[in-house]
């Protein structure tokens, strides 16, 4: 009987721990899900001697500034210190002969700055050195539409692409860069 007696609470234990889950409540009583907050209109920061009143009362929307609106930034925007530390990295690299190490680290520095044109035109330089010239004229191209106007780096893109195509045999494309190059 003393084992009956401590055995029963560890069988309600075990058989309740063994139920299955409550039944859940019918969709009905489930509280829809809240609605979004309504946002404020944006705040008038106009003058108040700008605006002007209509006949009825009512004061319009704020006029327009005769500014032109503002450009993108330029693609060479300033270089952050990771960018040139990597790139001093891969220069130094290039330097001792490490062209796939150079490549890496070129690659690396433009994931953080895609749209910096001095790094694609440094990885096409190294990437004609490792005597792949159809992928450093692709690369010098990608250059030149991100340099926008900067003529020299255009310049040496062209120069670069021109240099590719005479080693992949292409005489008459190599004239027709140099010439864009001048």
């Amino acid at each position: 009987m003393t084992k009956l007696r401590y055995a029963l609470p560890f069988f309600t234990v075990a058989l309740a721990a063994c139920s299955p889950m409550p039944p859940r409540p019918p969709e009905a009583a489930v509280a829809p899900p809240a609605k979004p907050a309504k946002l404020a209109p944006p705040a008038d920061h106009t003058n108040p001697a700008e605006r002007k009143k209509s006949p009825q009362g009512e004061t319009p929307a704020p006029a327009k500034s005769a500014q032109p609106p503002k450009k993108a930034p330029p693609a060479q925007a300033a270089t952050s210190p990771a960018v040139m530390a990597l790139l001093q990295e891969a220069e130094a690299s290039s330097a001792s002969g490490s062209l796939d190490e150079a490549a890496a680290t070129l690659e690396r520095a433009i994931r953080i700055q895609p749209r910096n044109p001095q790094l694609w035109h440094k990885l096409a330089e190294v990437r004609l050195k490792q005597h792949q010239p159809g992928l450093a004229e692709d690369l010098a191209k990608k250059s030149n539409v991100l340099s926008q106007d900067n003529k020299a780096l255009a310049r040496q893109n062209w120069l670069l692409i021109a240099d590719a195509r005479r080693k992949k045999g292409d005489e008459q494309g190599a004239a027709e860069a140099d010439a864009k190059a001048k």
